[in-house]
């Protein structure tokens, strides 16, 4: 049995250290120094290198298309100090220069990102009201979240009007694993994916968190075979919740709804018709797209 590594993150009904402790503002500082671009820098260093980098991207969406003078102007740096940040983000997929350009523009995993970003919000406006008929209908939280490599992000949720109920912090994260919507959607996954994107050593977040890697392949082939996955407090002490995945017109995931609520209500016995609810409101947001 895992040890317990302290409650869940995204409920009321229980208190947690494991976001606040990845999320804190102090959390970049802690760390002694960092690499980059082959040299050793202090925090605070390091920290000055990603706003400039975040600085050039901005001017570069901005622009268009920037030069090594024109960033260097625009942004008060030296021309090397330009030259480097640009080269960097070239080299990460952030920014391109075809040969015969005269600057830099958008690269690959910028456009990656905007897009992805682009569908979030479209996911959220489809699944705003058949989350609010559903959370009517059960009388209990509805959640709606994206996968990002090892963690589900909260993208939207309808709380119910229980005094003891799941709160809805948008844009929380949670290891994806220990989630009913994180396993829905790791289940449509290539198992080879979900081992390279997930850590070797899986994280607890309650006493009931899968943290075998031989545990989390059996349960996630089962999701796959009945089509929605369960959380048996396994995300936080006394809390149960049914995930079900999002699937475009293609079948390709587009994000999880899951309905979550303290185990004295939400009792295992319960859990399919919960899925059927989530699969008949999944199917209404795909529709929309």
């Amino acid at each position: 049995m895992p040890h317990r590594n302290g409650e869940a993150c995204h409920h009321r009904i229980l208190t947690c250290g494991f976001c606040r402790s990845s999320r804190s503002p102090g959390a970049f500082e802690r760390y002694g120094s960092f690499m980059v671009d082959g040299k050793h820098l202090s925090a605070t260093e390091a920290l000055a290198s990603v706003t400039k980098a975040l600085d050039v991207l901005v001017l570069a969406y901005d622009r268009g298309e920037i030069g090594v003078t024109e960033t260097a102007r625009e942004l008060g740096i030296s021309r090397s100090t330009a030259h480097r940040i640009l080269v960097t983000l070239q080299r990460t997929g952030f920014l391109r220069h075809d040969p015969g350009q005269r600057g830099y523009s958008a690269g690959p995993q910028l456009v990656r990102m905007g897009l992805a970003a682009i569908a979030q919000l479209d996911v959220r406006r489809q699944a705003r009201r058949p989350l609010e008929e559903l959370s009517e209908k059960l009388q209990e939280t509805v959640c709606l979240y994206s996968l990002d490599a090892a963690v589900v992000r909260l993208l939207d949720g309808v709380e119910c009007r229980h005094v003891l109920r799941v709160s809805v912090p948008l844009g929380q994260d949670l290891p994806a694993h220990v989630t009913a919507a994180g396993k829905a959607l790791l289940a449509l996954r290539d198992p080879a994916d979900v081992r390279a994107a997930l850590p070797a050593a899986l994280p607890a977040t309650a006493a009931g968190s899968i943290t075998e890697w031989p545990l989390l392949e059996v349960e996630l082939e089962e999701v796959r075979v009945r089509g929605w996955a369960a959380d048996l407090e396994e995300s936080a002490h006394d809390l149960h919740g049914v995930g079900v995945a999002i699937r475009n017109r293609i079948g390709e995931p587009l994000a999880a709804i899951s309905v979550h609520a303290p185990a004295v209500r939400l009792r295992e016995q319960d859990m399919p018709a919960v899925a059927t609810a989530l699969q008949e409101t999944a199917t209404t947001i795909a529709r929309a797209e």
